[in-house]
């Protein structure tokens, strides 16, 4: 991607109904420490009673797993956002390896990828939907909108498992690759031939590399 292209993903919660939990693991601290912290967190950005753009510790899924932070955007059409990922500039590079797209990398104040064991525990916390936002130097932004946003766990390869219904101006460049593992340099899960995230120096859900 060109460094004159801002790109946001965000998350924002469709509804407060739970969906069927996928527990990829337990918390390393007792249960009372757990409800303690959690009673004092947040689970997601829209239901902060901070209402400043920032970092912020949430805790998704209290008495399971861990609280962590988050970039909260409470200005993006209403506030309520959790930002996924942000590149405007190019300080940070986005050509790494499995272990490092797993945990998320980058600075949360600035260029950053928030990490797919992340991504996926907020997913199946909660019912979530995906904007994609692009804009360039002039300030022209274009969005794509996902309805429902479902990232399997670590066992499946993060698939990339609901985006739910399209809408916006951006196009839709992320159905093609739905039902797919995410792929990295070290870890080919396309069904190209060649390592996608090799030939095209990236990381995605990869399907047959791109649509054409």
């Amino acid at each position: 991607m060109e460094a004159k292209t801002l790109l946001h993903l965000l998350l924002s919660l469709v509804t407060l109904e739970n969906l069927a939990a996928e527990l990829v693991g337990s918390a390393s601290y007792p249960n009372n420490s757990i409800q303690a912290i959690s009673s004092n967190l947040p689970r997601t950005c829209s239901l902060s009673t901070n209402r400043h753009s920032g970092i912020q510790l949430i805790h998704p899924q209290p008495g399971f797993r861990e609280p962590f932070e988050v970039f909260c955007d409470q200005e993006y059409e209403g506030g309520g956002w959790v930002v996924i990922q942000n590149r405007y500039e190019g300080s940070v590079h986005f050509y790494r390896d499995w272990d490092e797209y797993e945990r998320g990398f980058g600075n949360l104040g600035g260029e950053f990828w928030l990490g797919l064991s992340k991504i996926h525990e907020l997913t199946y916390s909660r019912k979530y939907e995906l904007h994609v936002v692009l804009e360039d130097w002039d300030g022209i932004q274009a969005i794509a909108r996902y309805s429902e946003f479902l990232l399997a766990g670590p066992k499946e390869k993060y698939l990339l498992r609901n985006l739910g219904t399209f809408s916006g101006s951006a196009g839709d460049s992320l159905d093609y690759h739905l039902g797919m593992n995410f792929s990295t340099f070290d870890a080919d899960n396309d069904i190209y031939p060649d390592n996608c995230a090799s030939t095209f120096y990236g990381a995605w859900w990869y399907k047959n590399c791109h649509q054409r």
